[in-house]
């Protein structure tokens, strides 16, 4: 498995971005390479989430087509397929979930959002996938997501409150 980007330590709720991600990395990995049940894990595991979690772009890109999966919750963290590319940096592959109509608006179990790893990626700069993320921000933008983007505990705030997604969304 290719190591994943670490993503800058800007202060997004109670911890940082990366430490929030690096947790919820680390109990979805767990939980996917533990040996206790693993009929039972298999079975938890949804094929977008699992497209998305081995880079497999092109069946992410056929069950999109077929609007199969683009909200499934991961059982550990309530990530969704767009949270984890994002998270991992793959942007070509946030982007067709944004184009199968994803939900934007979707946060983790730590009020992450896809949107949040956008303003906070290390992607090399002028490369293909950093031209997939502008583009995903540009989209994000056009569908009513403000940037930046609200911070993890505001993120969860807002929802404790009945105000996520925000009312200027029309969501």
């Amino acid at each position: 498995m290719a190591d994943l980007p670490v993503h800058a330590t800007s202060p997004i709720g109670r911890c940082g971005l990366a430490s929030a991600m690096a947790l919820s990395l680390l109990v979805t990995l767990t939980a996917a390479c533990s040996n206790e049940s693993e009929e039972a894990d298999a079975s938890r595991i949804q094929p977008m989430l699992a497209a998305v979690m081995h880079s497999r772009t092109n069946e992410v890109r056929r069950l999109a087509e077929a609007g199969i999966g683009l909200n499934e919750r991961y059982y550990t963290n309530n990530t969704t397929p767009m949270i984890f590319a994002a998270g991992s940096d793959q942007w070509p592959v946030v982007e067709i979930l944004l184009d199968h109509r994803a939900d934007i608006w979707a946060h983790d179990e730590f009020g992450i959002t896809a949107a949040q790893f956008a303003t906070t990626s290390r992607i090399l700069p002028g490369s293909p996938e950093d031209a997939a993320r502008l583009r995903v921000i540009e989209k994000l933008k056009a569908r009513g997501y403000q940037f930046p983007p609200p911070e993890s505990d505001m993120v969860l705030a807002m929802v404790e409150n009945g105000k996520w997604p925000p009312p200027a969304s029309g969501q």
